[in-house]
């Protein structure tokens, strides 16, 4: 299915806003087998929008995102309207709709205001939007279906969810799809594991993106298609990865380690330095934490490690603050201090300076331990301080997993 994105809105080209639609949607399409073939960014200018309608015109599904709001220089709806040559005329029951959701608000805005955001192009299908004002429009053009949604994702992404996504997943009933996600791995190992248990002449379609702090595997095959057999490749690919996938209902690594420390009645805490907290605030947005996570100690400067965690000043004087010994000794801290058995330890230099010869920006240490068991590594992470930081709280997690997946401990 040939399926085309514009985004419009001056925002997005002058970096005032980052266009997150764009990999929503693009996520949202993967999940049904589904994907993007081109995306088109404009101004809020009438030719611009009409330049990027006409080239994606006979596509089968066209998004345009942005541009309904109640302002003049929101443009989509009428812009779509004139290159579809279709009349706009106000919809009562869409302007009752919006004034329903502004209650007292909507006595206080113009008049035109409402009435720009409850004009309709002829043969519209309405995308009611519960969280906002403007509502989605849907329209068939020949073999083209144009579906017009607004900007602002917290609106966008309920109705792509609601209403969109179920509509084309009857479209997409050509195809069958499975997503799987590895974590703990690197994407080149990952995809090397696939092709090595599926072999060379598999007949299936597949894909490969870091997802967040996992790896995405979605293999695919059109049902039209002779060979290719969807449920022994997905076998083959569970029996091969086995505990590194993550289940259906842990969407990220923080989710899968709670599950693993749940279901062995263990508690953890972490103490970190150059992630400044990012482990504990991954681990506390997954719902019910309490239960696994007792704390984190964040231990900046090397006083802090001393009096909080117990590290000697001499290890620190001798190795430094970036070091497996001192790594070991905050480990050794955490949990004699604060009376948990599992815990995960990072000490690292995210730069842009701190480096050295010896050490340079991106030298980070982590460490894990557990019931009988501790690790600690030495790695480098290439990039910015964020992505530095970042890497480095998922690499903690993942070791943490890792270990919990070999040594099976019941607290």
């Amino acid at each position: 299915m040939d399926i085309r994105i514009i985004c419009v809105g001056d925002e997005l080209l002058s970096g005032d806003t980052v266009n997150t639609n764009l990999a929503f949607l693009g996520d949202r399409l993967a999940q049904i087998g589904l994907a993007l073939s081109e995306e088109h960014c404009v101004p809020d200018d009438e030719e611009a929008i009409l330049r990027a309608l006409s080239l994606c015109r006979g596509a089968d599904v066209v998004f345009v995102m942005g541009g309904l709001g109640p302002t003049r220089d929101d443009l989509t709806r009428p812009t779509v309207a004139k290159f579809l040559g279709r009349a706009l005329s106000l919809d009562e029951n869409v302007r009752a709709g919006i004034q329903a959701y502004l209650g007292l608000r909507a006595r206080v805005l113009p008049s035109d205001a409402l009435d720009i955001q409850s004009q309709v192009p002829a043969g519209a299908q309405i995308i009611p939007n519960r969280n906002g004002t403007a509502p989605g429009l849907m329209l068939q053009d020949g073999s083209s279906r144009w579906i017009l949604l607004p900007g602002p994702p917290r609106e966008m992404g309920p109705m792509v969810d609601n209403e969109v996504v179920p509509m084309l997943r009857q479209q997409a009933a050509d195809w069958d799809a499975v997503t799987l996600h590895v974590c703990c791995r690197p994407e080149s190992r990952v995809e090397k594991a696939v092709h090595e248990a599926l072999g060379n002449d598999h007949g299936l379609h597949l894909a490969f993106c870091i997802k967040h702090d996992n790896i995405m595997v979605r293999v695919s095959k059109r049902r039209r298609d002779q060979g290719g057999d969807l449920p022994a490749a997905i076998a083959a690919l569970r029996s091969a990865f086995g505990g590194l996938l993550l289940p259906e209902d842990c969407p990220c690594a923080a989710a899968y380690l709670g599950r693993l420390l749940r279901e062995r009645g263990l508690v953890m805490a972490t103490a970190e330095s150059c992630t400044g907290g990012g482990i504990a605030a991954a681990l506390t947005d997954i719902p019910g934490s309490s239960a696994w996570f007792a704390g984190a100690v964040v231990t900046y400067a090397n006083e802090w490690k001393t009096r909080l965690l117990g590290v000697p000043a001499e290890t620190l004087a001798r190795h430094g603050a970036v070091s497996e010994e001192t790594v070991h000794a905050m480990l050794s801290g955490l949990v004699a201090n604060y009376g948990v058995t599992v815990g995960i330890a990072v000490s690292g230099i995210a730069g842009p300076g701190g480096g050295t010869a010896e050490k340079p920006v991106g030298t980070v240490v982590i460490g894990a331990i557990g019931p009988g068991w501790r690790d600690v590594r030495s790695m480098h992470f290439n990039g910015l301080r964020d992505t530095v930081r970042m890497r480095s709280a998922i690499a903690g997690m993942n070791l943490l997993i890792e270990h919990l997946l070999e040594n099976n401990t019941i607290g």
